[in-house]
């Protein structure tokens, strides 16, 4: 301790005599300099004012001498250039401020020397304009008779003269009248006095601009400026002077600092002695408290680990420690029982080996051994469900969670292993359960709602008053039914996390007006307007179907919450992080802020009355909530009580580009002959009847078209007439009158309708080529004659009649099949124009059917998939043929669905109404 504070008073003395020789040398800036600088500032200032002196009395005639030279200003210019070579103590910013004002300065003996050269261009023209004056004058006065009359125009003259000399406008103008009445009618006046008059009002205008501009030169002044260099000077060299006693102050004070420490350290070394008794006793006495509390801490540890060991004993999960190189350290008596290993075989072995089965996928094994990298982060734990090995060779699926321990030294790692075969049979009992329960109690349900539906509808006859009600009381009812199933499945999807996201580019306003259109007989029945507002929202990037679930949730609660005559107001509006908000306000009591937790939780209602009084399950918003989530947002409630509620969620904005992807048409149903010499023409209509599912063959020339139909002859022919030198009707008949083409349908493509040949022969297609017209006509062509058919699958007899009524009433034949195997024989024997399909069917499922119909004539045909089951979209993916529409029963209402049959039939159903779409020539 004493050989410290001697170092720090060495220190200490060397740091004082260094600071006190600065202090020493430390002086006032020099004075001889400055005093120069100020002397030069004088001096500009004096000949700034000599010169000012001058140029007045000469341009106010006050002196004798000349004009003075430019060298006078130049002088002065070169001075000021002198001038700014500042003293080099000065900074920076302090040599900038004195540089403008000399700016200044310069810039005002300029303006000086230009009013000056101004002046004497005035003055010159002034001279000139009274010599003319004069001689003027004198011609206007021989021109008057000697005596008084020649007297009288001199005298006017003169005035004139000096009234424009001294600027006095009302004189001047009174004299010109007085000369123009004394001139009147005399011959040869009229000029000279003009010339006069122009030349005296010249000269009023001279003498004017000159005593403007002499005024502008006493304003204008140099001198101002040259007082303000100079008092400019005297700011920054009063900056200099305080800023070096500053500095003189802070070394002195610094050395009054290190001379006090100095004195302290010498003071502290008189005590050290008694200082370092004094530690040395306390040392001893802490070192016998630390010994009796780390005996203390022995003891609590050992019992902590005999805690530690005992849960290790008890826990019913296996745990296993872990080296740095996936050997085990440690394995407890559940890790024990589940692998049916004794604890002692198991140190020392690979982790990997013992415990991962053959069958875990890679991607499964390299998280395992990212997770046990030495690099891995502490305490950030990796779970995986995976199948696992025991020693006698079975399998169990095992949930894993590994992670490194936060601990010095080499890395560990904890690995802890639950089997969960019991787990995951409850979990497929539950799916069980739940997909008995989609089809089991959908279907029936689904078939009440149509034949309730139907009777309301009037399909037996008018019903009694009584009998109508009880009707819609049962259909409501039933509809209430099937809502609480859906929301407890989509509940129950949502929690097991099964509930897939078809995203996709969607438009604000579109979803908010479907909305509305759900509920609108809602609103009108509750009397509560609805408004909606979408204000730069555009699109968002959502599963469409389920953000209108969503909307509608929240928009029947409103309603339900409204007064009558009350509002809903809906707005759509883009948020300031770029996101789509959606906001949904009502007029109704509002919620208190002590009740908001409760609404999204399951079978909630605020008031407990509420569930009777306004209807509803208390399952909408929780899935509202679910649904919004897994969009990555979430819904927020606003509003106080008395005052309405306000409930809002924003969505992500769809990226620009986005859209959806073409699906990829297989192998054609049916044969399309297609005669053209175009190549363009060729293409364009290859690349629409290929993704419409037909397999295309083409020849430029009529002779080849006849090869190859006797090779086989395709389902329907295309012939471009263009080229084929009017042959085209010829190849027509030839082909009528061989019995194997005879009925073979023809498409001709022509500018006009023209030609007769025989009956049913030609579908005439007029340019220009119109696609939608096009493929309409080709599938008439290729289909069998008649009415629409439409294959009714489904194992549910219930829902096959009604579904049958709805479509008979649009003019369609129906047959129907109520298992897989029937439903190929029937495709295969008749093909449809459109199949129903449920998913569920016994012997074959939807799934195969689809499968099979893929591999023939029928993997082009139109295809509703209507079922109970909630398909993912791998499932939709699968059960398409050509145009498919999927629907889920109990969420699809009787219109969508006949809206779907209507786009798909495409016109089939016009034909039985009786107006063909297309014509036949004759």
């Amino acid at each position: 301790m004493r050989a410290r504070f001697a170092q720090r008073t060495l220190l200490a003395t060397g740091a004082l005599a260094l600071l006190c020789i600065v202090f020493t040398l430390g002086r006032p800036l020099a004075s001889a300099e400055y005093d120069q600088y100020r002397i030069r500032l004088r001096q500009l200032r004096v000949e700034s004012n000599a010169l000012e002196r001058d140029l007045l009395q000469f341009h106010l005639g006050l002196s004798d001498t000349a004009d003075s030279p430019p060298e006078s200003f130049a002088r002065l210019r070169s001075e000021v250039e002198e001038l700014r070579r500042f003293p080099p103590q000065w900074r920076t910013e302090e040599q900038r401020k004195l540089s403008t004002a000399l700016d200044g300065y310069v810039r005002a003996l300029v303006d000086v020397e230009l009013l000056h050269t101004r002046l004497r261009q005035l003055e010159q023209r002034r001279d000139e304009i009274q010599t003319n004056l004069e001689r003027t004058s004198s011609e206007l006065a021989t021109r008057q008779p000697p005596g008084e009359p020649r007297e009288r125009v001199r005298l006017l003259t003169r005035a004139i003269r000096g009234g424009a000399e001294d600027g006095d406008l009302p004189h001047l103008e009174d004299t010109l009248a007085a000369l123009a009445r004394e001139l009147a009618g005399q011959p040869g006046t009229e000029a000279p006095r003009a010339k006069l008059e122009a030349d005296a009002r010249s000269l009023l205008a001279r003498a004017k601009e000159a005593r403007e501009t002499l005024q502008l030169l006493v304003e204008r002044a140099a001198s101002p400026a040259a007082d303000q260099v100079i008092s400019t000077y005297f700011q920054v060299h009063e900056q200099a002077q305080a800023r070096a006693e500053r500095s003189r102050i802070v070394l002195f004070v610094l050395t009054l600092l290190l001379a006090a420490f100095v004195l302290q350290v010498l003071w502290r070394l008189t005590r050290a002695g008694e200082a370092l008794d004094t530690l040395n006793a306390e040392l001893e006495r802490r070192v016998e408290e630390r010994t009796a509390a780390l005996s203390t801490a022995n003891a609590e540890l050992r019992e902590s680990e005999a805690r530690k060991a005992a849960i290790l004993e008890s826990a019913l999960d296996g745990i296993i420690t872990l080296d740095e190189a996936g050997r085990i350290l440690d394995f407890n008596p559940a890790a024990e029982h589940i692998f049916r290993l004794r604890g002692a075989e198991a140190v020392g072995r690979d982790f990997r080996s013992l415990v991962l089965s053959a069958s875990v996928k890679p991607e499964q094994h390299q998280a395992v051994t990212r997770a046990l990298r030495a690099d891995a982060v502490a305490g950030q734990a990796t779970r995986l469900e995976l199948p696992a090995l025991r020693t006698d060779g079975s399998s169990f699926p095992a949930e894993l969670t590994l992670l490194r321990v936060r601990s010095e030294g080499p890395p560990r790692f904890t690995t802890y292993v639950r089997d969960i075969t019991e787990r995951q049979e409850v979990e497929r009992l539950k799916n069980e359960f739940v997909s008995t329960v989609s089809h089991e109690l959908r279907t029936p349900l689904t078939s009440i709602r149509g034949s309730l539906g139907l009777l309301d509808g009037g399909i037996l006859g008018e019903l009694p008053a009584a009998a109508r009600d009880m009707v819609r009381i049962a259909c409501s009812n039933t509809e209430r039914l099937i809502r609480l199933i859906n929301d407890i499945l989509d509940l129950e999807k949502m929690e097991s996390g099964m509930l897939e996201l078809k995203l996709q580019p969607v438009e604000s306003a579109e979803v908010i007006e479907t909305t509305f259109g759900g509920v609108q007989a809602m609103a009108d029945g509750a009397r509560v307007r609805l408004r909606h507002q979408v204000i730069g929202a555009g699109t968002v990037r959502a599963d469409r179907d389920r953000l209108i679930q969503v909307l509608t949730n929240l928009v029947s609660n409103a309603i339900k919450f409204s007064p009558v005559d009350g509002e809903v107001e809906v707005t759509a509006a883009q948020d300031a992080r770029g996101q789509v908000r959606f906001t949904v306000r009502d007029q109704g009591p509002g919620i208190p802020p002590d009740k908001r937790d409760r609404l999204f939780g399951k079978f909630q209602q605020i008031d407990s009355s509420d569930s009777r009084t306004k209807g509803g399950t208390g399952l909408g918003l929780a899935i509202s909530q679910a649904i919004v989530e897994q969009h990555g947002g979430h819904i927020e409630v606003h509003g106080e009580p008395g005052e309405g509620a306000t409930f809002s969620f924003a969505l992500p904005s769809a990226r620009a580009g986005s859209g959806v992807v073409s699906r990829v048409m297989d192998e054609s149903r049916h044969s399309i002959l297609v005669v053209t010499t175009d190549g363009e023409l060729s293409g364009r209509m290859r690349g629409l009847l290929t993704h419409e599912g037909y397999r295309v063959l083409r020849t430029p020339s009529l002779e080849e078209a006849e090869r190859l139909i006797e090779v086989g002859a395709p389902d329907a022919l295309v012939v471009d007439p263009r080229h084929t030198e009017g042959r085209e009707l010829d190849f027509v008949r030839r082909l009528r009158e061989q019995p194997h083409t005879r009925e073979l349908p023809i498409i001709m493509l022509t500018e006009q309708h023209e030609g007769s040949v025989q009956p049913l022969l030609v579908d005439w297609m007029l340019k220009p080529f119109d696609e939608p017209s096009f493929l309409r006509t080709v599938r008439y062509a290729v289909r069998q004659p008649g009415q629409a058919r439409v294959l009714l699958v489904d194992d549910d007899v219930a829902t096959r009649q009604v579904l049958r009524t709805q479509l008979e009433r649009l003019g369609a034949v129906c047959y129907e099949a109520q298992d897989g195997e029937d439903a190929v024989a029937l495709a295969r024997a008749t093909p449809p124009d459109l199949i129903v399909l449920d998913v569920g069917l016994p012997r074959m499922d939807g799934f195969e059917v689809v499968d099979i119909l893929r591999q023939g004539k029928g993997r082009g045909t139109p295809l509703i998939v209507f079922t109970g089951r909630d398909l993912s979209s791998v499932d939709e993916h699968q059960l398409t043929l050509g145009h498919t529409r999927h629907h889920i029963k109990t969420r699809t209402t009787e219109e969508a669905l006949m809206t779907s049959v209507r786009e798909l039939l495409n016109g089939l159903l016009a034909e039985h109404e009786g107006s063909r779409p297309h014509e036949e020539a004759s």
